[in-house]
């Protein structure tokens, strides 16, 4: 799901959307009241809760755009998507108006606004996280975020906690490099799980999925919380060997065998929603099982030989029936390619609980 940080309460959110969305029916409007028939002009474009003067939106933004002439307003679109307005709100000089979620994120990058008396149309592209992979520079770690409308200076920052609770951190990041539709920008110290956020120099701002954990288990180094400990085979949780960054734990295994982590004291199954890990596929290698709890529950992967395999995994996968467990106790990563050698190699990195 994805999250974004903002001032907005839940109950700022329903008044706005009360004052939006509506169709563009002009029931509420007096009828004694003559709608303006000259041409629409279009003097500023605001957010609406800080009324801050912006020239980029992000979809599902909500916005003031203040003018001329605009009482017979008719439509508003964003690169070709109708949008909503309320006509009970509707004035000469201002319309609220809400960028739909389905909007095209390129085209035109233009808002067209129709009224009785005419069209105008005013530039207003639109910037949008659509997702980011992580990577290592030197010895540096860092995110290469995708989307649109990154062209516009953009800084970038990683966010903890909420402003509205009074726990908000902000790390600002470095930019490294971008484009209109990557952004390369460093991980700062000691993040370990933060929403990125990026704002650019026209008033913009996007907020990502969420990056790293909840509940780490290994970046670069086990949780100190945690233990390690394996059968038939060895392990090194310090191994610099094709890791993804400084470091990963390098398993040998025989066949069918593993590496297996207990944290001092159960995760609460309920706390979180997902492990997510990477694992490199090394020598024989092409087929793991995660499993839970001492092997009460398990899933099978299979590995690209010689890259990092990312799995994203919601626990409830682990017990499609039901029945889960108050606690993890136990997670095991078994050997599982069934190919008869007498040595298996897989290195597991970025792991952790989201």
């Amino acid at each position: 799901m994805r999250k974004i940080f903002s001032k907005i309460d839940a109950s700022v959110v329903a008044l706005l959307v009360m004052m939006v969305v509506t169709g563009c029916e002009n029931e509420f409007k007096a009828d004694e009241v003559t709608p303006n028939t000259n041409p629409p002009e279009v003097l500023s474009i605001s957010t609406i809760l800080e009324d801050q003067e912006v020239t980029q939106g992000v979809l599902e933004g909500y916005y003031i755009v203040r003018g001329k002439n605009l009482s017979s307003l008719v439509s508003i679109q964003f690169n070709g998507e109708e949008a909503s307005f309320n006509p009970a709100l509707l004035t000469d000089e201002t319309t609220f108006v809400i960028v739909p979620l389905n909007t095209p994120l390129t085209g035109t990058n233009t808002m067209r606004v129709e009224t009785l008396g005419g069209v105008t149309e005013v530039d207003f592209p639109l910037l949008r996280i659509t997702g980011f992979t992580e990577n290592v520079i030197g010895a540096t770690k860092v995110v290469v975020l995708e989307g649109v409308g990154f062209s516009y200076a953009p800084s970038v920052s990683f966010n903890t906690g909420s402003e509205i609770l009074g726990n908000l951190v902000t790390r600002e990041s470095n930019v490294i490099s971008f484009t209109d539709t990557t952004i390369t920008a460093e991980v700062p110290n000691g993040v370990l799980q933060a929403f990125i956020s990026v704002t650019t120099e026209r008033g913009a701002s996007d907020v990502s999925e969420s990056y790293g954990f909840s509940l780490p288990v290994y970046v670069d180094e086990l949780n100190t919380a945690w233990q390690a400990f394996g059968s038939f085979g060895s392990h090194d949780l310090s191994s610099t060997e094709q890791a993804l960054g400084s470091t990963s734990i390098k398993t040998i295994r025989e066949a069918w065998s593993g590496l297996t982590l207990t944290p001092d004291t159960g995760v609460g199954f309920n706390e979180h929603n997902a492990l997510s890990v990477q694992i490199y596929g090394g020598t024989n290698a092409t087929r793991v099982k995660i499993a839970l709890n001492n092997f009460e529950a398990g899933l099978e992967f299979d590995l690209t030989s010689g890259s990092w395999n990312k799995f994203v995994i919601p626990l409830t996968d682990f017990y499609p029936t039901g029945n889960v467990p108050d606690q993890i106790t136990r997670i095991d990563f078994q050997e599982f390619s069934n190919s008869g050698q007498t040595e298996y190699i897989f290195f597991v990195d970025d792991f952790g609980f989201l």
